[in-house]
């Protein structure tokens, strides 16, 4: 009887109001501390047991079981809101990491001067041309930094067919590129290329988050604004 004496009290402790408190003589954080019980079923058949027992002249005040039964519940909805929010997320990457897999072996635009000449392959390129300029010249070099070829482009977009100036295929291997534009004011501008780079790997949840490993770039995050090619 003492252990179940001493068990009713640490519930009524934990979960019963004021006045059962009182009642029982209970030492309210003594009995918390040793308190363990945090399931709602419990603290519904304690309240119950309260009721079925309190003095018809002097009724329980209900005013604590809602509130602690309110608290209940905003426990099980965070917990149940949080469980969620897990799944969502751990789909959330395994679906990224499933795409980001797919991008492996293809390429990536990328800001570089150099790139891969494949066997009777071709490379495509863009150049931003600025609004004021009268003309612009993209020069291709081989590894050596020999001029092979140079262009006027009319265009942002530009693929070159792996040909030399005087039409003849290049052996495969890295190549150089260069564009300048010439302003109506005569000054000379030298413009940003962006060439295909291979993609070949995928880093997941790396500290930046999922990131592609490009060949002769580094990393690039797979949240950024990404033209794949190839």
């Amino acid at each position: 009887m003492a252990e179940i004496s001493n068990g009713l009290n640490s519930l009524i402790a934990q979960y019963g109001t004021d006045k059962a408190k009182a009642a029982s003589g209970v030492d309210t954080q003594t009995a918390t501390e040793k308190a363990s019980i945090g399931d709602q079923d419990v603290f519904m058949t304690l309240y119950i047991e309260q009721l079925k027992n309190q003095d018809p002249t002097a009724p329980q005040d209900t005013n604590d079981m809602v509130a602690q039964m309110s608290q209940f519940n905003q426990v099980e909805q965070l917990s149940t809101i949080s469980s969620r929010l897990e799944s969502m997320s751990a789909a959330l990457t395994s679906s990224q990491a499933l795409g980001a897999s797919t991008l492996v072996g293809k390429s990536v635009f990328v800001s570089q001067k150099s790139a891969e000449l494949a066997e009777d392959g071709n490379i495509a390129l863009r150049v931003e041309i600025p609004d004021d300029a009268q003309t612009t010249t993209l020069k291709i070099s081989d590894a050596s930094g020999n001029l092979v070829k140079e262009v006027d482009l009319s265009d942002k977009e530009y693929t070159w067919d792996g040909k030399a100036a005087d039409g003849n295929p290049l052996p495969p291997g890295s190549y150089q590129f260069s564009a300048k534009a010439r302003t109506f004011d005569g000054d000379v501008v030298e413009l940003q290329t962006l060439l295909p780079a291979r993609i070949q790997g995928v880093t997941i949840n790396g500290a930046n988050g999922t990131e592609l490993n490009v060949a002769g770039h580094g990393k690039l995050s797979l949240s950024s604004e990404l033209e794949i090619v190839g």
